[in-house]
């Protein structure tokens, strides 16, 4: 099968919000993080924190984890949650990269018969766990890495890179992202003499260690501090204080969507963190405990109402194209801004909670 057809046959409907302009100095923020500017942020530019999120977050800033397996756990969480956007993107990547599409094609059949290491196949396996949550990693399926070879470092990285690609392929899957152009540059003559030097430059660079960002207060500090010694830390704290200090959503809006991600998932920290925000927002845990139990309730106001029931069909789905009609009667009436916040919201409650089993004891 080739790798259009690979992609042809993958539900997606068009896309949800058109291309806008996007701010210089978003731009040079990007630029600089890629090199040139993914298609997918003249879409995401209203909410400037989601582009910042996504940019960071998708760039793997580690520093413990082996070469190379990154690019692979992104192509097998894309694949497990059937974003044809990030899949497709991915699958070219990995051709940019060098890997040859008959093997792109094995692991995507089965990557445990794949001409993969022990530690190889752990860390897929690991990957697609956090992507499927059901059930949530256990710690035994973490020491199942470290007896491969991996570190505790490694495997909190490892475990960022997975929740990240979640985030992408949530925010890409919401917004009904068109393929990316790279799918189709792969194949020209040109690209395909200067490879190795594009790939060269799309190889992701060795990140030296860093201590835990200062402050690390808030919401999920517990979550980053579990990734003490990555860059990853730092970069998921940015994230999360950016989409809390976004002015787009109010706060209470953002912790209920956040609380409804954490119960689907079984989250019961992040659960209990939202309960305590909650209570600030003068919403006691007898109001909480309704909404999340049936989410709905007279305290909700309009905006609410329609989302909180949504974000808990965000966590796992089945038909691509039905999560996407979902998601354009959501955003009906509501201005790009708030579409891409809340996307981006739903995208990183998604990636947290799932990153939280870093901090489960067994």
């Amino acid at each position: 099968m080739t790798a259009p057809a690979v992609t042809a046959e993958m539900e997606w409907e068009e896309t949800l919000l058109p291309a806008g302009s996007v701010p210089a100095e978003l731009e040079a923020e990007v630029r600089r993080q890629f090199g040139a500017v993914p298609s997918w942020v003249a879409r995401v530019a209203p909410a400037p924190w989601v582009v910042r999120a996504w940019a960071t977050m998708v760039t793997q800033p580690v520093a413990h984890l082996p070469p190379g397996i990154g690019d692979l756990a992104a192509l097998v969480v894309s694949q497990d949650n059937s974003c044809r956007y990030c899949f497709g993107a991915q699958r070219a990547v990995l051709r940019m990269l060098g890997y040859r599409e008959a093997y792109i094609a094995r692991l995507e059949r089965d990557f445990h018969v794949a001409e993969l290491s022990d530690a190889e196949r752990a860390a897929l396996d690991f990957a697609r766990r956090m992507s499927r949550a059901d059930p949530r990693p256990a710690r035994a399926e973490r020491e199942r890495l470290a007896q491969v070879g991996f570190t505790a470092p490694a495997v909190a990285e490892l475990a960022f890179v997975a929740a990240a690609i979640v985030f992408a392929n949530r925010a890409a899957t919401l917004l009904a992202l068109p393929p990316d152009p790279l799918e189709q540059m792969v194949d020209r003559p040109l690209v395909r003499l200067l490879r190795p030097v594009i790939a060269r430059r799309m190889r992701s660079k060795p990140r030296r260690p860093e201590p835990l960002p200062e402050p690390n207060e808030g919401p999920f500090a517990s979550v980053v501090a579990a990734l003490e010694g990555s860059p990853a830390a730092g970069v998921l704290r940015r994230a999360i204080d950016g989409a809390l200090a976004s002015p787009v959503l109010p706060r209470r809006t953002k912790m209920l969507l956040f609380a409804v991600v954490a119960r689907a998932l079984g989250c019961t920290r992040t659960e209990s963190e939202m309960r305590a925000a909650l209570a600030l927002e003068s919403l006691g845990t007898a109001d909480v405990e309704g909404i999340l139990a049936t989410l709905a309730s007279s305290r909700l106001d309009a905006r609410e109402t329609r989302l909180v029931p949504f974000a808990r069909e965000t966590v796992r789905y089945h038909r691509i194209a039905a999560v996407q009609r979902r998601m354009r009667e959501v955003a009906r009436g509501l201005e790009p801004a708030e579409i891409v916040e809340t996307v981006g919201l739903l995208a990183l409650a998604n990636a947290v909670c799932r990153l939280s089993v870093l901090l489960d004891a067994a």
